[in-house]
């Protein structure tokens, strides 16, 4: 029994020992590690703070190294560059939107300026008179349905537009849009076929939805050859509503599809034709805008279908079946 209990003490001793060394151990290696991790993290740091101040100097094209060490600064890394590519997006866009709205003004305003110099320097009559100021009026009302159509834009893209979100029957209102161009399909003798159900609730914006279907129905009647023909098909599958406007155009090329919701890109097949590029951009913003997306499928010579996928909210009523 007398030896147990000493074995038992000299373990206990042993014991003490080695967390008396441990503990005296932990400054010493603690010490050292410590550094070594807040000197690397520091580097990190400075180096997004490095980047930074590059790109508010300008360089928009400068990203900050992920070295893949799978911790928090490379969550750090792939966060502050996903920011930095956002904002090089925006500003390449409003960059390319200044130009072309500067591009798009310039002539309108021109013409502007020669018609109120006319009417200063000539002493025609009073119809010449009538006809300029006339002229003069439909080149303000250009201007201003380019600025206020671009504000529009800038208004939804950015989150900042008030949706006025009611319950509202799509199919009513792609009816309401093919009576308005209905006379427009006739006067080119190009044939409006639709398919859709009876009804088709969704919780939207009635008016800019109006619009979304206004500016599809005259992107493609606008480019249609007479005897062409215009479909529309109206799918609620779910919690999502699919709108899709196909035509047998003229069609659009692969490269210019990647482009053609762009603010103020015009295809080479629009250059002959009146409008400002804009349509098609505010489609797009009006649609994302509620939550959903537009696609465009064409081939040169043959035709394009334009797609829009919207989501139905929780408020919305499911596919109805008339009686």
């Amino acid at each position: 029994f007398g030896e147990s209990l000493e074995e038992d003490e000299a373990l206990i001793v042993a014991l003490l020992g080695g967390v008396l060394i441990a503990l005296a151990a932990v400054p010493l290696l603690g010490g050292p590690v410590g550094w070594f991790m807040a000197r690397r993290a520091l580097r990190g740091v400075q180096e997004v703070t490095r980047t930074a101040t590059e790109i508010a100097n300008g360089a928009l094209d400068r990203r900050v190294e992920v070295r893949f060490q799978g911790d928090e600064l490379d969550t750090l890394a792939r966060t502050f560059n996903t920011m930095v590519d956002r904002i090089q997006a925006l500003v390449i866009g409003m960059r390319e939107m200044t130009d072309n709205l500067a591009h798009d003004l310039r002539s309108p305003l021109g013409r502007i300026r020669a018609s109120a110099e006319t009417s200063l320097t000539s002493g025609g009559s009073k119809a010449e008179a009538e006809a300029m100021a006339a002229a003069t009026t439909e080149e303000c009302d250009r201007l201003l349905e380019i600025i206020n159509t671009t504000l529009d834009i800038a208004e939804a893209e950015s989150g900042a537009a008030k949706l006025k979100l009611t319950d509202i029957d799509l199919v009513e209102l792609v009816h309401d849009a093919l009576e308005l161009f209905q006379p427009i399909a006739e006067d080119k003798q190009i044939t409006i076929t639709g398919d859709f159900p009876d009804h088709c609730h969704l919780h939207g914006d009635r008016q800019r939805l109006q619009r979304v279907v206004a500016n599809l129905l005259d992107n493609g009647l606008k480019y249609m050859p007479a005897g062409g023909r215009v479909t529309i098909k109206l799918v609620a599958e779910g919690e999502r509503v699919t709108l899709s406007i196909e035509d047998t155009g003229i069609g659009i090329s692969s490269n210019e599809s990647a482009r053609i919701f762009e603010r103020f890109y015009r295809c080479d097949r629009s250059r002959s034709k009146q409008g400002n590029g804009l349509g098609l951009s505010l489609a797009l913003a009006f649609v994302r805008a509620h939550g959903g997306d537009i696609t465009v499928n064409s081939t040169p010579a043959q035709g394009s279908t334009f797609t829009v996928v919207l989501p139905r909210s929780r408020h919305g009523r499911y596919f109805q079946q008339g009686p």
